[in-house]
C-alpha cells in the first residue's frame, strides 16, 4: 500500500475510538443505566434529560464527520472517504474496505439528516416542523462499531502494521459513570 502515512493512518484511527468513546459514554449515563428512570423522574431529572440531549448529538456528530467527503468546499477531511480516496490501497484491500464502507455508509445515512439539518445547522424548516430527525434501530449503533473497529484495523494494520482496538480508556470512563450514577441513586434512597 502507497499513499497513507502512518501519523495520517494513526490520526484517523483516533478519530473512530474518540466517536467509540462519545458513543459509550451516552449508552453508559443512559441506554445501559439501571438507574436512568429513577434519576429522570427525580430531582435530577432536568439535568439528565439535558445531557442526554448534548451526549447523543455529539456522539451522532462524531460519526456523521467521518463519514465527510474527502474534501469539503476545497478543504480536505480526514474520513472514510479520505481514506480510500487518497489510500493507494491495492486491490483486495480497497475491496474489502469499501464493502465495510457500504454498511458503514446505511447506518451514516439515517444520521445525516439530524447533521444537515441540526447539528450543523439550524434549519429553520425542521425546526418548524419538529419531530425526529434521524433514529436507528436498538443496539445498531453496536453493530455500526463492530464494523467501524474491522475498517480501522484494515487500515491500522496497513499503515502502521499493528491491529487497532478500541482504547480501555472508556473502561476507566464507563466505572467513573456508573460511580456517579449510583451515588445519585442512593442520594434518592437516603
Amino acid at each position: 500500500m502507497k499513499g497513507l502515512t502512518p501519523h495520517v493512518a494513526q490520526e484517523f484511527c483516533s478519530l473512530c475510538d474518540w466517536a467509540y468513546h462519545a458513543n459509550q459514554i451516552h449508552r453508559h449515563l443512559f441506554d445501559n443505566n439501571p438507574h436512568v428512570d429513577r434519576l429522570i423522574n427525580s430531582q435530577f431529572g432536568d439535568a439528565l434529560s439535558q445531557l442526554s440531549g448534548v451526549t447523543v448529538e455529539y456522539a451522532a456528530l462524531q460519526i456523521a464527520k467521518l463519514h465527510d467527503k474527502a474534501v469539503v468546499s476545497g478543504r480536505v477531511t480526514l474520513s472514510i472517504d479520505y481514506i480510500l480516496v487518497y489510500g493507494g490501497w491495492d486491490e483486495p484491500a480497497k475491496s474489502e474496505l469499501e464493502m465495510i464502507r457500504k454498511e458503514l455508509d446505511s447506518f451514516a445515512d439515517k444520521l445525516r439528516q439530524v447533521r444537515n439539518k441540526a447539528l450543523s445547522h439550524n434549519d429553520l424548516c425542521a425546526i418548524l416542523a419538529g419531530g425526529a430527525l434521524g433514529a436507528f434501530e436498538q443496539d445498531e449503533d453496536l453493530a455500526y462499531f463492530d464494523r467501524l473497529k474491522a475498517f480501522a484495523n484494515l487500515v491500522s494494520v496497513s499503515a502502521i502494521g499493528k491491529p487497532f482496538s478500541y482504547s480501555s480508556r472508556i473502561t476507566a470512563t464507563s466505572v467513573g459513570i456508573i460511580r456517579i450514577t449510583d451515588a445519585l441513586a442512593s442520594q434518592l434512597e437516603a
